[in-house]
């Protein structure tokens, strides 16, 4: 079984946010997770990009007064993604929009709709939340500069457009090792947004 729920990147710094406590949010701390500068990945149970009836993400880009990234995975096939900042507001996107697509269109066939209507109700469904992969890159781009890091584009648009890593060695994978999780997703972007990992070791 894959993980629910939602990530939250946040810039911490040893302050204490109540918007985290207050949900008991639970700290990252394998090796993908672990960042520097000041930044931690914090696992929540529950959907706060989509329905954050708490504000949990403005309430945590005031207390930590940085840039917020969260995305909620679903079973780790594929996720909805927030980033928030107090400069440049609010931008979304999909991770996987494809398989988000055919999990949305498989389960309306499920319940007696026909393929053709499924398929018309998952792509309304894909294009009512986000950013298309580009324009999201250029947004997720903006966060890391207002976050303090100067990154290009090419790499964050690929993870978006394509669910690969970047660079040319994804490409040259096996197909059945070309799959990753879309948590894996979620941190090779904080890789590729400037935020550094710290060892374990």
């Amino acid at each position: 079984m894959g993980y629910w729920g939602t990530l939250i990147a946040v810039q911490r710094n040893g302050r204490d946010l109540a918007a985290l406590t207050d949900r008991n949010a639970e700290l990252r701390v394998h090796d993908s997770a672990r960042r520097g500068d000041g930044w931690q990945v914090y696992s929540l149970p529950d959907n706060v990009v989509v329905a954050d009836a708490d504000d949990v993400l403005p309430r945590l880009a005031k207390e930590s007064q940085a840039p917020v990234l969260a995305a909620f995975i679903a079973d780790s096939d594929y996720g909805q993604m927030a980033g928030l900042s107090q400069l440049h507001g609010r931008w979304e996107a999909w991770l996987d929009a494809d398989t988000a697509r055919l999990f949305e269109r498989d389960h309306l066939v499920m319940q007696g709709v026909s393929k053709a209507d499924a398929n018309r109700q998952a792509l309304r469904m894909i294009a009512g939340f986000g950013l298309p992969p580009v324009a999201a890159a250029e947004r997720a781009t903006q966060w890391a500069r207002e976050a303090g890091y100067a990154v290009p584009v090419g790499p964050v648009r690929q993870i978006l457009a394509s669910r690969r890593p970047p660079g040319v060695s994804a490409l040259t994978r096996l197909p059945w090792k070309r799959y990753v999780l879309v948590e894996e997703m979620f941190f090779a972007l904080l890789d590729n947004l400037g935020l550094p990992r710290i060892s374990l070791s």
